[in-house]
């Protein structure tokens, strides 16, 4: 399937990310390196895109993605709509806890999983087929260019898709705060 033209965005660094605890659709504020990375953002697009005209402009409806879109306008004329399809994988029962709390607690789910894999299928969370899903309503609903600011799991699947890969491929890509990623024509390129 091919797709439009797609410029994503991960939120900028949070106070829970600099931490590691599991925001899933919790919230926590930007720290002042995610602020800093939010403004990179704006400074960005506006070198690249050099104007948002011809793209649609959707946002996750969570405060860390509504926050960095704040600090993006700084430098690019951001206007997005808000839309659930973009929201945090729902982390269930590891919503709020940290790494150790984690395994303390559900110790059946975190072993054996490298990476961030244990976001996918967390006790009564969302699972990798489900994002794969709501990822896949997104972007069958896109009707043109799309620049998009949400979040590191939402956007791997996101990404992945666009990439055609298979699910190992999707849990081995990286989400990294303060770039953006253009996709195109199944391809990536990060700007940075």
């Amino acid at each position: 399937m091919t797709h439009p033209k797609i410029i994503f965005m991960r939120h900028g660094e949070t106070e829970w990310n600099l931490i590691g605890r599991a925001q899933g659709r919790l919230d926590s504020p930007l720290t002042a390196k995610g602020r800093e990375q939010a403004t990179l953002l704006g400074k960005i697009l506006a070198r690249e895109l050099v104007s948002a005209e011809g793209y649609d402009q959707m946002v996750s409806p969570l405060g860390r993605t509504l926050e960095t879109s704040q600090y993006l306008q700084q430098n690019f004329d951001f206007s997005p709509v808000e839309t659930d399809l973009l929201v945090e994988i729902d982390v269930g029962g590891l919503s709020g806890l940290t790494r150790p709390e984690m395994f303390e607690k559900y110790p059946e789910h975190m072993n054996g999983k490298p990476g961030n894999t244990w976001y996918f299928g967390a006790p009564g969370g969302e699972t990798l087929q489900q994002m794969r899903e709501r990822a896949g309503a997104w972007l069958a609903g896109l009707t043109g260019p799309t620049i998009a600011v949400a979040h590191g799991q939402i956007g791997k699947v996101i990404r992945g898709i666009v990439l055609g890969l298979d699910d190992t491929g999707i849990l081995s890509l990286k989400e990294p705060q303060g770039v953006v990623h253009m996709l195109e024509h199944g391809q990536e390129t990060v700007w940075s």
